[in-house]
């Protein structure tokens, strides 16, 4: 018996190992296939390519060709700014008192004397009603005693002070008038009211503005200028300003401006400089706090540099594979 079990262990051992030779050839023969395929599916894409490039480089290729000269340089120094009103009026009650009356509203026109608002007057107008009494009497006592002085009847000392109540009499007087008037309040300068901080009612017991004029026929705009710009600027040079917020205006958003304004001190933050630039408002589109983008032309030679350079055009300015510009120059 154990002749035979050990004959059928070794056919058994013998049908593994075939088996595995059998598997290993096969995957050795798919991998062969794969390899053949890809060799000539290279070898394709080979051939196409150079027969594409030979193609290509049979092919002229149509350019233009323009040529350059010595041109005026402009260069242009662009800015984000800001509008701002050219000239700001607060106005404020000079005496105490309780607003009665409010007669104009923010962004309303006003001329030059105008009357905008009023206080309640009862007791100025007491005080004063007050003081003229007391002026009078001191009159009719200064008339009387006077003719008493002439004849002689009445003191040096005594006629000083009767001279000097009409006096204090007449200033109680101006004074209560003066306050009296002041309980309006009239516009010093034609504009637009730009803040209104009083209602009917309010308590005015401050010297706080309580309404404020603008003039916007002539706007300023502020830009920050950064400190290695700013010798670059000058006063009365040409400035174009552009508002986005009247693209849709019939006359365009452009204006033009001048420079008015350079500041002396920087931010401390920002290490900028304020810079104004003036333009005209005549049609009274432009409001301040609007957003406006300003471009300052500065030719080369108020830069110190040559006034003429040679300009190519930007679509004629290529980049090579490591980054360099460069340009294609046509021989004679």
């Amino acid at each position: 018996m154990q002749p035979a079990r050990f004959f059928k262990n070794t056919v058994r051992r013998f049908e593994n190992a075939m088996f595995q030779i059998c598997r290993l050839s096969f995957i050795g023969l798919v991998l062969l296939g794969s390899c053949t395929l890809i060799n000539a599916n290279a070898s394709s894409a080979s051939k196409e390519l150079t027969t594409g490039a030979n193609i290509i480089s049979k092919t002229p290729t149509n350019v233009e060709v323009k040529e350059i000269r010595l041109r005026e340089y402009i260069h242009e120094l662009a800015y984000c700014g800001t509008i701002e009103e050219s000239e700001t009026i607060p106005l404020c009650f000079s005496v105490l008192g309780i607003v009665s009356k409010v007669l104009v509203s923010e962004g309303e026109k006003v001329k030059t004397g105008q009357l905008l608002a009023t206080l309640d007057n009862a007791n100025y107008k007491n005080m004063y009603d007050m003081a003229a009494a007391k002026e009078k009497q001191a009159e009719d006592a200064y008339s009387r005693l006077r003719r008493m002085y002439k004849n002689g009847s009445l003191p040096e000392i005594k006629m000083i002070e009767v001279e000097t109540g009409l006096q204090e009499a007449r200033s109680a007087a101006a004074i209560a008038m003066k306050n009296l008037k002041s309980c309006d309040l009239y516009a010093t300068a034609d504009g637009l009211i730009g803040r209104r901080a009083i209602e009917p009612g309010t308590g005015i017991t401050s010297s706080l503005a309580s309404l404020t004029i603008v003039k916007i026929d002539k706007l300023y705009t502020r830009v920050p200028v950064p400190e290695n710009e700013i010798a670059l600027i000058e006063k009365g040079q040409k400035a174009f300003i552009s508002i986005p917020a009247l693209d849709f205006a019939a006359d365009g958003n452009k204006r033009a401006g001048v420079v008015e304004v350079i500041g002396v001190i920087a931010d401390p933050l920002a290490h900028t400089y304020r810079v104004k630039i003036i333009i005209s408002n005549d049609d009274g589109k432009i409001r301040p706090g609007m957003v406006a983008r300003v471009t300052i032309s500065q030719s080369a030679k108020s830069r110190g540099a040559s006034s003429k350079l040679l300009l190519v055009p930007n679509n004629a300015v290529l980049v090579d594979e490591t980054g360099e510009n460069f340009i294609f120059v046509a021989e004679p």
